[in-house]
Order: structure tokens, then C-alpha cells, then sequence
């Protein structure tokens, strides 16, 4: 058997073995075989005080056309290992997936949501779809109105922005006053009649 420094080095896949010691054996830690794919369960790529890099590991092709798989930098962080409680993307989250098929962006309570639908707070750190209303958009076709009043779900928080546009499609500008986080009105100088929009 030749000195092991003497084999030629190559890029491990994850069918490789190699030769380790069974120290949890009841007869005198015998020899065994690991599998590449198996000791990667176990490797972690930083470790920086509690905060630790999550491994990602890619399949890359060689050459020769086989496949290994090789251990990358990741841009996702766990703040303590063991326990840890929040992971953190230093990027762009994407998720894909059919919906359908209970695969996807998923709120606190495992429910992925309906179609059209938006993910909300509900305090305390927890998510849920909600549905989106319309109810901040409203009609004035009277012509004798100096005061609009306009009452709305709340969807944009209690001071939405407020966007009046006449019946000529011209923008005009009125005092705006929140009456309350569900109704504000808007008082012009001369009535006309238009359409109030609310974001």
C-alpha cells in the first residue's frame, strides 16, 4: 500500500467514502466507511460567535460530465446554532411554487393564502393573508358638494394619501381632515363633482 500523501487528489462526490472509527461501537472502536453525502450533513461553512452561515450546497458538472456536489458561501444567516430562532437573507427572497398544492409563501398559521390576497400583520411577530378591499375609493357625482366625506376600511393605515380627480380627468386639491383611522373628508372651495382615490 503506497503512502497516502502519494494519491492523486480529486474533487469528492457525494458517492465517495471514507475510512473513519466507530467510537460509539460496543467492540473496540472498529473501522468504517462515511459517505461524502452524509459527513456534508454535518458541515457548517462560518461560524462567527452565535451567528452562523447556513451551508448551500451545489451540484456542479465537471468536464468529463460527472456531477459533484461542492459547498458554496450562502447569503442566509442563523443567529445561534444550536436553538436557533430567525434566519436572516442578506438579498432577494424568492419563493416559487403552485399554490395549489400547498406549496408556496406561507403566513403564521400554515395557510398560503387565496388568490389576490395580502400578507398583514396581526401583532406579536405573526402574518396573515387578508383580502385587499376597495372600500378607500369613492364616487361624488353630486355637484353641490363643497364637503366630501369619505369612509374606508382602514387598509392603508388610519392617514391614507388622498388623490381627487374631476369628472374632466384634472386633478384638483382640497383641505383634507381625518375625522377618524376609518373617515376623513376633503372641503374644496367651489362643488363639483369627481372621483376620490385612496393609497
Amino acid at each position: 500500500m503506497a503512502i497516502i500523501y502519494t494519491y492523486p487528489t480529486a474533487t469528492p462526490q457525494a458517492s465517495d467514502m471514507l475510512i473513519g472509527t466507530d467510537k460509539d461501537a460496543s467492540l473496540r472502536n472498529p473501522t468504517k466507511n462515511f459517505l461524502i453525502s452524509d459527513i456534508a450533513d454535518y458541515i457548517i461553512n462560518t461560524f462567527s460567535g452565535t451567528s452562523l452561515k447556513v451551508p448551500i450546497f451545489l451540484d456542479e458538472t465537471r468536464p468529463d460530465g460527472s456531477i459533484v456536489t461542492t459547498l458554496t458561501d450562502s447569503i442566509m444567516t442563523q443567529d445561534a446554532s444550536p436553538g436557533g430562532t430567525k434566519l436572516t437573507v442578506a438579498g432577494t427572497l424568492e419563493v416559487t411554487g403552485d399554490l395549489d398544492l400547498d406549496s408556496g409563501l406561507k403566513d403564521s398559521t400554515g395557510s398560503t393564502g387565496a388568490a389576490n390576497q395580502v400578507l398583514t400583520s396581526t401583532g406579536a411577530g405573526k402574518t396573515a393573508w387578508a383580502t385587499q378591499t376597495g372600500a378607500g375609493t369613492g364616487s361624488f357625482p353630486n355637484a353641490s358638494a363643497l364637503v366630501w366625506t369619505i369612509n374606508h376600511a382602514g387598509a392603508w393605515g388610519p392617514y391614507p394619501s388622498v388623490t381627487v380627480v374631476n369628472i374632466n380627468d384634472v386633478v384638483l386639491y382640497g383641505e383634507v381632515e381625518y375625522q377618524s383611522t376609518t373617515q376623513l373628508t376633503i372641503t374644496f372651495s367651489a362643488a363639483f363633482a369627481g372621483t376620490a382615490y385612496l393609497n
